[in-house]
């Protein structure tokens, strides 16, 4: 309990703005199936938060491999731009997800700090601790797509087609952040200024 509890305390701080601004562009993007883009978000982000954690992907962000992610981002955004399938949309917001998590420079707490010191030696004890951290820090996603299950009919002005490309576009410019190499550095700026 004490891990969410300082997953929904880290929603707080700067450091974790670089997760959530793509992530309100994958509900932008949902357009009635927010609650998959959602779910998608956080399986992905769960998944490379615990093999980064586990340090089974070292790799720092920058390089070709840098390069070619947040293109793939941009490329995968046009697709969905050109299509309404929903195969192309859990991709792209998988994708996104998925940098995102591997840029960001996590505020470290005492729970969290648990989690990085033990996944090194025990990855697989460590694997629900960081998604029940995680769920903390995307309880608002959560929240939403309760909302969404719960009350459909409350969120019809975001299934336009408007809103839709809003969040195509969002999470396009953090392809192209990240295909530049600024993401990194304004996930590690945003972590300087953070504390606990």
């Amino acid at each position: 309990m004490n891990g969410f509890l300082e997953g929904v305390e880290a929603i707080t701080l700067t450091c974790s703005l670089v997760l959530f601004a793509p992530g309100i562009g994958a509900l932008l993007l949902g357009r009635g199936r927010r609650s998959a883009h959602i779910a998608a978000w956080i399986v992905a982000a769960w998944l490379m938060a615990w093999i980064r954690f586990s340090r089974w992907w070292t790799p720092l962000p920058g390089g070709w491999l840098h390069v070619a992610a947040g293109l793939s981002l941009i490329a995968l955004a046009a697709a969905a731009w050109r299509t309404d399938r929903t195969q192309v949309d859990i991709a792209l917001v998988a994708l996104a997800s998925a940098l995102v998590t591997w840029t960001w420079v996590p505020c470290v707490g005492p729970e969290l700090g648990s989690i990085l010191n033990n996944a090194p030696n025990e990855p697989w004890q460590q694997l629900l601790p960081t998604l029940w951290w995680l769920l903390g820090i995307y309880l608002p996603m959560v929240v939403v797509g309760a909302l969404v299950i719960a009350a459909p009919g409350t969120i019809n002005y975001f299934d336009r087609r408007s809103v839709r490309i809003v969040g195509m576009s969002i999470i396009a410019i953090v392809g192209l952040l990240v295909a530049i190499r600024l993401y990194d550095d304004l996930a590690s700026e945003l972590a300087r200024r953070s504390s606990y």
